[in-house]
């Protein structure tokens, strides 16, 4: 089963959020000139410049939800989650069905009242069957301009200033320690290693969870593996090839995997760090 809680690529920037609007605004007036799906092609003029009108109800929503999106991605430390996406996508298709509702009411039908039953009837006969064809794009689109962001390196590394509690499924599972003490998370089956800095060195606690689970308890875990969790402020450097990658850190020995879907952002990491980066 896919974890909801798995960080994926976000599109954050205005000009591919605006390309992706006016591509899928684009596409919706094509395929009901080509599927009329209204039924009524014989039946009012300007018929094309009218269902072109389509295309707005698709791009306000995208560009009004937006800077809503760019809040919650903020306020989760630059991270987004299937979950993320899901509620994104549920949450603007609704917007999307109302504004054209409201278009096809008042512009393409000119009916006199509507109820809210007129409302899920349009939504029934008009806007779910889009959704295998426009959604599945949609996702494309937002993946292949989205990036999954790592942080700058810290130079005041390490700042002792706030703690953190890391709770397991098991609620006596508790650590407290300060934010800057994390340095690698590891998971094994339905376990998670967690390791830490102390004034004696590493140390290592081990509770019942999942990694996505540990991740939202950590501000500074970054994943950079379907199994492992790092504090980018211990990377020293980034060693390997193309076909496998593995960081080390400053106060270990353990070298940790890198997957290939993380490793572009942290090569932009280290290359804005001024950090060697082998290829």
């Amino acid at each position: 089963m896919m974890s909801l809680n798995k960080t994926i690529a976000y599109t954050k920037n205005w000009k591919h959020t605006f390309w992706i609007a006016l591509l899928l605004g684009g596409l919706i007036p094509i395929l009901l000139m080509t599927l009329e799906p209204f039924d009524n092609s014989n039946r009012f003029a300007y018929k094309y410049l009218i269902l072109s009108g389509y295309a707005f109800c698709i791009i306000i929503p995208l560009l009004l939800v937006h800077p809503i999106e760019n809040y919650v991605y903020k306020i989760q430390t630059n991270r987004w989650f299937i979950l993320n996406e899901c509620l994104y996508i549920i949450t603007t298709l609704f917007l999307i069905y109302i504004f054209s509702f409201f278009y096809h009411f008042y512009v393409v039908s000119g009916l006199p009242t509507f109820t809210s039953e007129l409302i899920w009837d349009f939504i029934k006969s008009f806007g779910l069957p889009f959704i295998p064809i426009v959604v599945p794009l949609w996702l494309y689109l937002r993946s292949k301009y989205g990036v999954i962001e790592v942080p700058m390196f810290d130079k005041e590394h390490p700042k002792k200033v706030k703690t953190v509690t890391i709770v397991g499924n098991n609620k006596s599972e508790t650590l407290t320690i300060f934010e800057s003490d994390f340095i690698f998370a590891k998971a094994q089956q339905n376990y998670v290693d967690v390791y830490f800095n102390t004034e004696n060195g590493m140390e290592q606690q081990t509770f019942r969870s999942t990694l996505s689970n540990i991740m939202k308890q950590l501000p500074k875990a970054w994943q950079v593996h379907r199994s492992y969790l790092v504090n980018l402020d211990y990377l020293t450097t980034v060693e390997g090839n193309a076909r496998k990658r593995f960081m080390k850190i400053s106060v270990s020995e353990d070298t940790i995997p890198i997957s290939q879907v993380y490793y572009k952002a942290l090569n932009k990491r280290l290359s804005n760090s001024s950090l060697e980066l082998q290829k």
